[in-house]
């Protein structure tokens, strides 16, 4: 792979002023090359050289947590970012055929690609889940969105660099995500569409744990110290498509695959079809049917996660998931009332065999509590999720109600963290942020402004999580004494949610 401008060592130093070598550090463990060409993945112990143990600064959220200035957005255009993803794989088709492919997914066959994939495949259902087919962000699939002429209504422009380092399992299974947002240029609140890259980063030393992932937490906070705005936009740069030493680039392939980050899409587009704000899923894959039996790569509509598809909650639905998912959701219950009243707190983890392929910011469909009670007042699901809560030990300090862990369970879907929980009352000492009073719909805007939920509740929480991080992790925390055992169960991040 060959570096964009300078040697990925040097912006570290940069960040830094020195690097601290730990000869007892363990040694990388596997990681995953799904969809990258041999070689791209080479990640040793170097990744401990990356460690400085240097002061800890107070992190400007501005800086190291949520980037929008210019210089920083101006090194990632978005031919740029899936150009270097298709390199990295060593696949086709061109970056702007990629983006057209990827939309189409939203026409009816035969859509502008006839061997592409359309939302009437498997009768409009993604997980046996109906969908909206189709979608007015289809035709996008015959747009430039690298054009950047002001009379170019469907350019994408970034909007906002993300540290997400409070993703970070507390196994460290992997080390967080690192997003890039975009937004298309709109002349109104009924024609917008916003995407979001979210590349989850390997952990090159998983038998060590959550500490080995310090390294990345230190770039992030240290980029609070650099004043110059060109000095910190091409560190960001050397992160994401170079990595820090012993890490992989943020942006490969692979961190976007099946068992990794993922790519959600924000879609309110004019145009011939029902207007319903909609957030949507997707996953990069890698297939050997371009012409020739060329590899291609392309990206796969799936079910958007902590989503369960709302009739679920209805006693009376037909689907045979449903018993399974209520028997399972009740285990969930307890995550959702947390003590105290941070609502970054407030967790759903879902299986992904009950997670719908959308969701939705209007409407009924992730407004669980209708469907909680569409089976009647006093029904089985409800008794039991009230039997759930009178079980806690300690008991919620104030009461909270079936409907009410419904309405905690919509807040941690797309629809319900966007738009339709803003200002809600959640029982126990838990009020779902005010979201439009500003930026309805949106957390980021087209011109990068920041939601309230964003300002007064999540951002703070993550400042904490990653400051907290490095302030109780030792630096020399990964050496060859310090293993630890993955396992199957749910780990829980280091901020508590799993989504947003």
């Amino acid at each position: 792979m060959i570096l964009r401008h300078v040697s990925k060592l040097s912006f570290f130093a940069l960040l830094t002023g020195a690097t601290a070598s730990l000869a007892g550090a363990c040694t990388a463990g596997s990681t995953r090359d799904d969809l990258a060409g041999d070689g791209d993945l080479e990640l040793t112990q170097e990744s401990q050289d990356a460690l400085t143990c240097s002061p800890i600064p107070n992190i400007d959220i501005s800086r190291s947590l949520m980037v929008t200035d210019a210089a920083a957005l101006a090194k990632f255009p978005l031919q740029d970012v899936l150009g270097d993803l298709l390199s990295k794989a060593g696949a086709g088709p061109s970056a702007l055929e990629l983006y057209q492919r990827w939309w189409d997914s939203q026409n009816a066959s035969p859509g502008v690609f006839a061997d592409a994939i359309h939302c009437d495949a498997d009768n409009a259902t993604i997980n046996g889940f109906p969908i909206q087919c189709p979608r007015n962000e289809g035709a996008l699939a015959s747009s430039d969105p690298f054009d950047s002429a002001p009379t170019n209504p469907h350019f994408m422009a970034p909007v906002a660099i993300v540290n997400r380092f409070d993703l970070t399992p507390n196994d460290g299974a992997h080390c967080g995500e690192y997003r890039i947002i975009y937004a298309k240029r709109t002349s109104g609140v009924l024609d917008r569409n916003l995407i979001i890259l979210e590349a989850q980063l390997p952990n090159p030393n998983p038998e060590c744990g959550v500490a080995a992932c310090r390294p990345v937490a230190e770039f992030w906070a240290n980029l609070t110290t650099i004043n110059d705005p060109a000095a910190r936009a091409d560190a960001l740069e050397s992160f994401y498509f170079d990595g820090l030493p012993g890490f992989a680039p943020a942006l490969h392939p692979d961190h976007f695959a099946e068992g990794a980050g993922q790519i959600r899409t924000n879609q309110f587009m004019s145009g011939p079809n029902e207007q319903i704000w909609q957030l949507r899923e997707f996953k990069l894959e890698k297939a050997y049917d371009g012409p020739g039996g060329a590899a291609r790569l392309f990206f796969k509509p799936t079910t958007v996660k902590e989503n369960p598809f709302g009739n679920l909650f209805d006693v009376n639905f037909s689907d045979p998931r449903t018993a399974s998912f209520q028997a399972d959701f009740l285990s969930r219950v307890e995550p959702l009332i947390p003590p105290g009243s941070n609502i970054n707190e407030i967790v759903m983890k879902t299986p992904d065999e009950f997670n719908a392929g959308q969701s939705n910011s209007q409407g009924p469909e992730n407004d669980y509590a209708i469907h909680l009670n569409a089976g009647g007042p006093n029904n089985a699901f409800i008794q039991a999720i009230n039997a759930e809560v009178a079980s806690m030990s300690p008991p919620p300090p104030l009461p909270v109600s079936a409907a009410q862990v419904a309405d905690r369970a919509t807040t941690q879907s797309c629809g319900g963290c966007h738009q339709m929980s803003s200002n809600d009352y959640l029982g126990g000492f838990h009020t779902w942020p005010d979201h439009v009073s500003n930026l309805t719909f949106v957390h980021v805007d087209e011109n990068s402004v920041l939601s309230k939920p964003l300002v007064e509740k999540f951002l703070p929480h993550r400042k904490n999580v990653i400051q907290s991080y490095l302030n109780s992790t030792a630096c020399d925390a990964c050496t060859s004494s310090v293993v630890t055992s993955s396992s199957a169960t749910e780990a829980g991040t280091l901020g508590g949610s799993t989504t947003h």
